[in-house]
């Protein structure tokens, strides 16, 4: 019994005996799935980005620098929004027979769709707050109109999620390596 403790202190942890290995390769139909999954993934960091300067300014920016950032998220929302489209039609267009697999594509084109109404008003919104003489308006209903937007985005997030996981796809966030540390 000593023995066998004395042997488990001394021994370097079984978790870093474990081989790694990447990833299988993904096949060209998935590769054009998660493709088109991240360019729309890609495009909503910059209604966070301008969300974040909005937020950041609103109580002393000036009137002009207001109007700005509601133009910023007028175009973030806008960019988004073309986006949903061919996004939709690729996730829709995938050729899928497992039960889980067509309901969490189901999951995902419902939040898609409501994502894509999302952007519409945020698009709309931002595109009045951008216009003259409406800097007071933003410092009052933008953040809120900001904040509602990026649950909308959230929300996407969690969903589009899980339907990677079941597709066997995985995505690491820009800049981080799917391997071991070195």
């Amino acid at each position: 019994m000593l023995l066998v403790v004395l042997t488990a202190l001394v021994s370097p942890p079984l978790a870093a005996q474990a081989v790694l290995r990447p990833d299988p390769p993904l096949d060209s139909a998935r590769a054009t799935l998660r493709d088109a999954l991240l360019v729309l993934r890609d495009s909503l960091v910059t209604i966070d980005g301008a969300a974040a300067r909005l937020q950041r300014d609103y109580r002393e920016a000036s009137e002009a620098s207001l109007l700005s950032r509601a133009r910023l998220m007028h175009e973030a929302c806008a960019r988004s929004r073309r986006t949903v489209p061919t996004t939709r039609q690729t996730v829709q267009g995938f050729q899928l027979t497992e039960p889980v697999k067509v309901k969490r594509r189901q999951e995902l084109v419902g939040v898609m769709d409501h994502l894509s109404q999302a952007l519409t008003r945020c698009e709309t919104e931002f595109a009045a707050m951008s216009q003259p003489d409406q800097g007071e308006r933003v410092r009052g209903y933008a953040n809120d109109r900001a904040i509602r937007m990026q649950g909308a985005v959230r929300n996407y997030e969690h969903v589009l999620r899980e339907f990677l996981g079941t597709m066997g796809i995985r995505v690491v966030a820009l800049g981080v390596s799917s391997g071991p540390s070195k």
